[in-house]
């Protein structure tokens, strides 16, 4: 029998930070309170529910930070320049758009990678990354087809892990990810409604299609995400859990408290 591991830390609304054979990952890490400070209706909508559990610039030893799209809980420019600063080598990767603007806020164009779905992004460490389309509510495609959101299929010495950024669930999602064995899926569960929509925001999946996506394509472990920053934004978790036991009886998860780092291990027969 062989044992297979990796850290995951999450690190508030879908962001989390991955090591794994001395390569470390952030995906969409947003530490600040950027989106609070957002004017419009209505007032103090948006008020974190906890403060950073990591500080951006004690992040000394990144060597990738992907971004799933260029909302601003995703693509927070305060955070993402303190840890290019903190992380020298670190570089940064994500659709066109994210990009582009990964550049304007003053990111060296040379740390700056395009991904696009179709084509793996290979990196030290046993890593490939193969970017999966996004539906945000909608999937968006620019003249060249490049998606503007993505989610990530990290495909890493023998774990595959899978985040899915925001998202709805459609079939053509399914049936990429039935494409891989997922050990690990991380899915946004705060849903979508009209009143939402009013706001200007976009929704994702909910708990009931969350949960059925899981057991749908037989990931291993499903992590929820989404849910626990902007309660504004969100279904709560218990829903969620109620699918799993009552729909989906035998289907592992594991709920992140802010900061907690859990350790992912995978047993191979030999």
């Amino acid at each position: 029998m062989s044992l297979l591991s990796a850290a995951i830390q999450y690190i508030g609304q879908v962001g989390v930070i991955i090591r794994r054979n001395g390569f470390k990952l952030a995906v969409d890490p947003y530490l600040t309170y950027s989106v609070d400070r957002l004017t419009g209706p209505p007032e103090g909508f948006w008020t974190r529910n906890y403060a950073p559990p990591v500080e951006a610039s004690a992040l000394t030893d990144l060597n990738l930070v992907l971004i799933t799209h260029e909302h601003l809980d995703h693509l927070d420019p305060e955070t993402l320049l303190q840890i290019a600063d903190a992380s020298p080598s670190c570089k940064f990767a994500g659709p066109g758009v994210c990009a582009a603007i990964l550049k304007e806020i003053g990111i060296a164009e040379e740390r700056v990678e395009t991904l696009q779905f179709g084509q793996a992004y290979d990196c030290e460490g046993g890593l490939a990354i193969h970017p999966i389309p996004a539906w945000h509510e909608t999937r968006m495609t620019d003249d060249e087809g490049r998606d503007r959101f993505l989610g990530y299929m990290l495909d890493w010495d023998g774990i595959t892990i899978y985040h899915a950024g925001d998202t709805l669930v459609q079939e053509e999602l399914i049936a990429i990810l039935k494409q891989y064995r997922i050990d690990v899926g991380m899915l946004p569960i705060n849903g979508r409604d009209i009143f939402r929509h009013r706001l200007g925001i976009d929704g994702n999946m909910n708990a009931r299609e969350a949960a059925a996506l899981a057991a749908d394509t037989e990931m291993g472990v499903v992590v929820p995400l989404h849910f626990d920053l902007y309660p504004n934004n969100s279904e709560g978790i218990a829903g969620f859990v109620s699918e799993l036991y009552e729909r989906h009886r035998g289907q592992r998860y594991h709920i992140f408290q802010p900061g907690e780092i859990w350790v992912y291990v995978k047993t191979d027969e030999i």
